[in-house]
């Protein structure tokens, strides 16, 4: 079932660009496909279904634009459910994977491996890029399976680029996330279980060390780290700009999870917590245990010292300016890049403030014939305005109009030497 449904792929991909599409079958209403319901995605945003031996397809085609001149088409491939069980997955799993040609030689260049919040497995990866006709193509794969059902599901893109990619990508993990293989299984929802909980508060670890850059080189990172604890037991990795934990969840879910403390008894306190994280868009769930324990007013946890992080108090004001730097360098046989950028912002007594900045590159590339070099640079239009702190969010409302939200915080207690500021490091000047 699963090979003739993909051998259909490559027809299909072949003729997609260059066809009218067309089919009996409605999309973006609740779908029932076999014992498997899901949201098909929208037909008003173009996608259009196709039945199909074993499954059904969504097609839908995106025009050129200024970036890409090019045609771009996607195809959402369903098949299933069928009887199986989480070990017996993953054939059905590879040779979806392996359907469109050229690509079965691709390694994943990510994947993943977890359960849903209905506690089924789930496998997906991403490979990239073969080439059909002179045209890009790229595969995301899904597959599902419960104690007794199974399903893969795949999105095929050709030519599919920046806004397009993001487009298609998007009602593709929607999809995946709403898919109800048994008749008690819910859309995708972190909804806390029964002894989950037990932490209440903001608190943040420094995190350093090197990482490569994209131009070959090793940049040193120190970053402050966030955990925002819900009493419930979400947790979250991100600031919720509204102050709302479970809001944010629902809206940015990759950026949360659920806990729970485990061990301890009458004389000791917990000595694990179990931090079940959203690891991708398609709802994936990576539970991982770690040592916990309590040490003052903050926490350790896998041997990390996390500081709790108290609010500010609504009409907070500073006095001073605060900078951010960065800045990357790398070279390769042939070339030599560079890139550095800076934010000012001031912040006064007052309640004004005041930012602008900068930021330049330059490289040189060695063409076998010469080397040629560039530079270029720019300021930051200057902005200026009213602001406003209050908890952990820090609002700029400027003279033109326009209002920007950002989280803030001090991860040094009693010192505004350095600001996070949207998730960036901020140092006061002297």
């Amino acid at each position: 079932m699963f090979h003739s449904s993909t051998a259909r792929l490559g027809f299909i991909l072949s003729t997609l660009l260059f066809s009218t599409l067309a089919g009996p079958a409605p999309a973006g209403m609740p779908t029932t496909l076999g014992s498997m319901r899901f949201e098909a995605p929208d037909a008003g945003s173009g996608w259009v279904a196709k039945p199909v031996k074993g499954g059904t397809l969504y097609q839908k085609q995106f025009p050129p634009d200024e970036k890409n001149r090019r045609k771009g088409a996607a195809i959402i491939q369903i098949l299933g459910p069928f009887a199986g069980t989480p070990a017996t997955l993953d054939k059905g799993f590879e040779t979806v994977a392996a359907g469109v040609k050229g690509l079965e030689k691709e390694r994943p260049y990510l994947k993943s491996e977890g359960v849903t919040t209905n506690g089924h497995r789930i496998r997906t990866d991403y490979r990239c890029c073969a080439e059909m006709q002179g045209l890009s193509v790229g595969q995301r794969t899904v597959g599902i399976a419960s104690a007794k059902a199974q399903v893969v599901l795949a999105l095929v893109g050709l030519e599919l680029h920046d806004a397009a990619k993001r487009s298609a990508d998007a009602d593709f993990e929607a999809l995946v996330r709403s898919v109800a293989l048994e008749a008690g299984d819910k859309p995708f929802a972190l909804e806390p279980r029964p002894g989950d909980g037990g932490l209440d508060g903001v608190y943040t670890h420094l995190d350093t060390g090197v990482r490569p850059n994209a131009f070959g080189g090793m940049d040193f990172y120190s970053d402050s780290e966030i955990t925002v604890f819900g009493t419930s037991g979400l947790y979250a990795t991100e600031l919720p700009q509204d102050g709302d934990l479970a809001v944010h969840c629902r809206a940015e879910p990759t950026d949360c999870g659920l806990y729970a403390l485990q061990g301890g008894g009458f004389f000791s306190g917990a000595s694990r917590i179990e931090m079940r994280e959203v690891s991708d868009a398609f709802g994936t769930i990576e539970t991982e245990a770690k040592p916990f324990a309590r040490k003052g007013d903050g926490l350790e946890i896998d041997g990390g010292a996390y500081s709790r992080i108290p609010p500010f108090a609504a009409g907070t004001t500073f006095d001073g300016t605060w900078r951010y730097f960065y800045a990357a360098v790398g070279s390769t046989a042939f070339s030599s890049n560079s890139v550095s950028s800076e934010r000012l912002l001031t912040l006064r007594r007052d309640g004004s403030f005041r930012r602008d900045g900068w930021s330049g590159a330059s490289g040189t590339n060695d063409t076998g014939t010469g080397t040629v070099g560039f530079t270029t640079g720019g300021n930051r239009p200057a902005a200026s305005g009213r602001y406003k702190v209050e908890g952990y969010a820090l609002e700029l409302a400027g003279d033109d109009g326009r209002t920007e939200r950002l989280s803030i915080f001090a991860p040094d207690k009693d010192s505004d030497k350095l600001l996070v500021i949207g998730g960036s490091n901020y140092l006061k000047r002297d």
